[in-house]
């Protein structure tokens, strides 16, 4: 088992380090920027775009705990369940109190950043579903933008570096558990296994696209029109 967790700790870690690299993009995040973040374009979008998975994990989870046996994780992941809505609530007010649209990108999507998490809906099996969104997702998501957010620009972010981040590690743990619970075969190791390099994968490439959308909303694009193929994304 330790050698398997090894193995997905070393999917995770490489993405993390080719995001760090910047072979993903880099976010628009730190610098001096006297503008209040209400009036930031950048950031509005990507309290946008973070509604959608938080509200994506309610049903997810929803579903996942169904297929559980163990009385102690069920109460963990109900606690989840509380800090995905949580998390929408918090991120859905504070876009509302700037005067933006809260659920614009929950109702029309980026598909690249939509994509892990339709994949992760085919998941069944609660190794395969909680191995990829809480240890390799929430992992990634942790490492390549909400650390970022507390670093560079923890004012901006402050609804992600009050309400959300600290609640991340707890997330990651329940998908280490139950990798350690449930991943006790070489065939169930192998589906995991196989399922954490597509999700990473897939991750990459919705951070790749967020990173552009981001910066085009900074020189003044509209992200919708960029979705709807009105304006188009550099290739590079």
């Amino acid at each position: 088992m330790d050698q398997f967790l090894h193995e997905m700790e070393e999917i995770r870690k490489t993405a993390v380090n080719d995001l760090a690299a910047g072979k993903y993009g880099r976010l628009p995040f730190g610098g001096e920027n006297p503008t209040e973040a209400s009036k930031r374009p950048e950031v509005i979008f990507f309290l946008q775009l973070g509604v959608y998975p938080e509200w994506r994990e309610v049903h997810f989870l929803s579903r996942q705990i169904q297929r559980l046996d163990d009385a102690d994780m069920v109460y963990r992941i109900g606690e989840q369940i509380f800090d995905e809505a949580k998390h929408t609530k918090v991120l859905r007010d504070q876009l509302m109190l700037w005067g933006a649209d809260p659920d614009r990108f929950w109702q029309q999507p980026i598909p690249q950043w939509a994509a892990a998490f339709d994949y992760m809906d085919k998941l069944t099996h609660p190794a395969e579903y909680f191995g990829c969104s809480n240890f390799i997702g929430e992992g990634l998501f942790l490492a390549s933008v909400m650390n970022p957010m507390k670093t560079h620009d923890p004012e901006t972010f402050n609804v992600y570096v009050e309400h959300i981040l600290p609640d991340e590690p707890r997330h990651i743990k329940i998908g280490r558990d139950i990798i350690i619970k449930y991943c006790t075969t070489h065939e169930m190791q192998e589906r995991v296994r196989r399922s954490a390099i597509i999700l990473a994968k897939q991750y990459c490439q919705g951070y790749d696209a967020a990173t552009k959308f981001a910066i085009r909303a900074m020189q003044g694009d509209d992200p919708g029109q960029i979705r709807d193929g009105e304006v188009i994304l550099p290739t590079v």
